[in-house]
């Protein structure tokens, strides 16, 4: 492998390559590349030595003993998208010149908010598309950090997720609020028998919290909890409390079907429950085009979001 890249000028043949390796990347290996980009894992092969050579580094390891990003490679990894997202960007405001709206926005979305009644984003998204038939939406459902980090790199334009800080990097507007309840399985020791325990006696049992930065870690903070597990979806979360050996906060749309089932019980308190807000939000830089600050703005009317940005 030579030393310095030989990349100097970009064709959009070197745009190809580049996709292909973002594509391999995120597959996990050139094997789980092939359904992804529907070529043989020979030409996939082909492909990424071609990029290798081009830019004069290795990429990857790849062999019998699994694949993996060199540095270099994670450095053309985050590079590469930054890139590819600049330009397509570039071809959203092109087209947009031209009269309607065309091209793609991509949203990400926080889990578990279709059951919320107070998020109108299937009205938002029914709404915008009337008005713009042109685009295409792709709708990610990720996690706090990967969505902040998705719109610094210009992979997603807008995002819906629950407020947890400010940033300097995003512009947000408050859309819509949940709930957040204490939960126990009927059988959970402290709820036996239908007892309905005060605080004091609650805050001695095992409580579940998510593992990343969410509002749910800032009110355990504040509340003085201390979890004994983490569960990183909130699917997780109503695992470990149906075992019975936890108490968790849940949203109260999303905990509904459970109640009902009867396989969880809502806990009465005063102090072990909160509200989460959910904003919308959009990067400063790279700056939204017309079609995310269109879709931005409908999602603000809808939801009678008319106040200045966090």
């Amino acid at each position: 492998m030579k030393s310095r890249a030989l990349l100097t000028n970009l064709a959009e043949a070197d745009l190809r390559l580049l996709r292909i390796f973002i594509a391999i990347a995120e597959s996990g290996g050139l094997a789980a590349a092939e359904l992804r980009l529907n070529i043989s894992r020979s030409v996939i092969s082909r492909h990424l030595k071609d990029l290798e050579t081009r830019l004069g580094v290795r990429l990857c390891e790849r062999g019998r003993s699994g694949f993996a990003l060199t540095e270099e490679g994670g450095t053309v990894l985050d590079a590469a998208r930054r890139l590819l997202s600049q330009i397509e960007g570039f071809r959203r405001e092109v087209a947009g010149l031209h009269g309607g709206m065309r091209g793609e926005l991509n949203l990400a979305v926080f889990d578990k908010f279709v059951t919320n009644p107070e998020c109108k984003l299937a009205e938002t998204i029914a709404t915008f598309g009337a008005e713009a038939p042109g685009v295409n939406l792709n709708l990610h459902v990720a996690g706090t950090i990967p969505i902040e980090k998705g719109l610094l790199e210009g992979r997603f334009q807008v995002a819906i997720h629950p407020f947890h800080r400010a940033s300097e990097s995003l512009l947000s507007w408050p859309l819509f609020s949940e709930q957040m309840w204490l939960y126990g399985a009927p059988d959970h020791p402290l709820l036996r028998g239908g007892a309905t325990p005060d605080d004091a006696v609650l805050r001695t049992a095992a409580f579940v919290g998510l593992g990343y930065h969410s509002p749910n870690m800032e009110h355990f903070w504040r509340l003085g909890l201390q979890p004994a597990a983490r569960a990183h979806e909130q699917e997780g979360s109503v695992v470990l409390i149906r075992s019975g050996r936890y108490l968790g906060f849940l949203p109260e749309h999303y905990a509904q079907s459970f109640e009902q089932a009867g396989v969880l019980r809502r806990i009465p308190s005063d102090t072990l429950q909160y509200r989460c807000d959910w904003n919308v939000s959009i990067a400063r830089s790279p700056a939204p085009g017309r079609i995310a600050r269109h879709f931005t703005s409908r999602l603000r009317e809808l939801h009678g979001a008319e106040v200045e940005p966090r």
